[in-house]
């Protein structure tokens, strides 16, 4: 799948504005860069994560409950 999820869109866009990279983002949520991207691509849930990226960024999780 190549193709960014909603979430995924939304998370790269505020990365860009917090001036944050993919690696550091996933550092920071306890992930690697690869996982973190399956998320983003929607290849795996990741609902682990989900929150904690939604808090880290500032992003509102339940536009993206499944």
């Amino acid at each position: 799948m190549n193709k960014l999820t909603k979430f995924g869109r939304d998370v790269k866009m505020r990365l860009l504005e917090k001036n944050l990279s993919h690696s550091e983002l996933a550092q920071e949520i306890g992930t690697s860069a690869s996982f973190l991207s399956q998320i983003l691509h929607g290849s795996r849930p990741g609902e682990k994560y989900v929150h904690k990226i939604a808090v880290l960024l500032e992003l509102d999780e339940t536009e993206y409950a499944a």
